[in-house]
């Protein structure tokens, strides 16, 4: 079981397009600028992790627009984390359909992602989560289930998802110490936990890490956008230099870090 993970997401794609270049399509030249704007965010990443263990830090980003980047990840040691569902959906569905497997296996990640948000109408979701389940069983790839579910619903959320796949690492939204202490009644003994960020400010997440700290099975975070949304937007309507904005997300993924390590 691992001590710590700290992970930078950038596998956001149609938020990324909505809330960083604020457009609704993709053109060519837009894809363009994803894929620089994410290797910015990558960047500022490999600034952070100066001297660090770099087991302990990770990368979540999408074939899509990282592909070059997973692959750099890889030559470095970094952990690199994977996902498999589509972007943008309400229902879980894969990106690659039938052909996840294959798109996964090229990059043989240590983690394999996977989004699933509260929707007791989506009937599907759990076959789905079984077939990933077998092939990173198979492939002996370890699972990161994202939830995204109303504090109310989560407990109950992740009993029944727990019924189609075997979560080596939940992650979770923040919580208050009562429904941490309820989730960990119901959780695998194996599994653990990270606390992601879902784009909330800096003082909502500094406090969603303040009250996972004491429990050990959390054993660090998954923070994107707050990380990242703010230096890129203003790097993209030339209020700063690629350099400033690199050092921002630098920054920023250091504080959080260092809010963590703190004792």
């Amino acid at each position: 079981m691992k001590k710590e993970l700290f992970i930078l997401p950038f596998d956001h794609r149609t938020s990324f397009v909505r809330d960083i270049l604020e457009l609704k399509t993709i053109s060519k030249k837009t894809k363009e600028r994803i894929k620089e704007l994410k290797q910015m965010i990558f960047d500022g990443f490999l600034l952070s992790i100066k001297g660090k263990n770099k087991k302990s830090f990770g990368i979540l980003v999408d074939e899509r627009f990282g592909e070059s980047i997973l692959g750099e990840a890889k030559k470095k040691n970094i952990t690199i984390v994977v996902p498999v569902e589509k972007s943008g959906i309400k229902e879980l569905k894969l990106e690659h359909g039938n052909n996840f497997r294959k798109h996964v296996n090229k990059f043989k990640p240590d983690y394999v992602k996977i989004l699933v948000r509260y929707n007791p109408k989506d009937k599907g979701q759990l076959k789905i989560l079984k077939r990933i389940n077998d092939f990173a069983k198979k492939e002996k790839y370890e699972i990161i289930l994202e939830l995204l579910a109303p504090p109310d619903k989560r407990i109950k959320t992740i009993k029944e998802l727990m019924k189609a796949i075997d979560v080596d690492v939940w992650k979770l939204e923040g919580a208050d110490k009562k429904l941490w202490l309820g989730i960990f009644k119901v959780l695998n003994k194996n599994s653990q936990v990270i606390v992601l960020g879902r784009g909330e400010n800096k003082a909502k997440v500094e406090k969603w890490l303040k009250a996972a700290k004491p429990f050990p099975r959390i054993i660090g975070f998954a923070i994107g956008r707050t990380v990242f949304a703010k230096p890129l937007i203003n790097y993209n309507k030339a209020k700063i230099s690629k350099k400033e904005a690199i050092k921002q997300i630098s920054g920023n993924f250091n504080h959080f870090l260092n809010l963590w390590q703190r004792k």
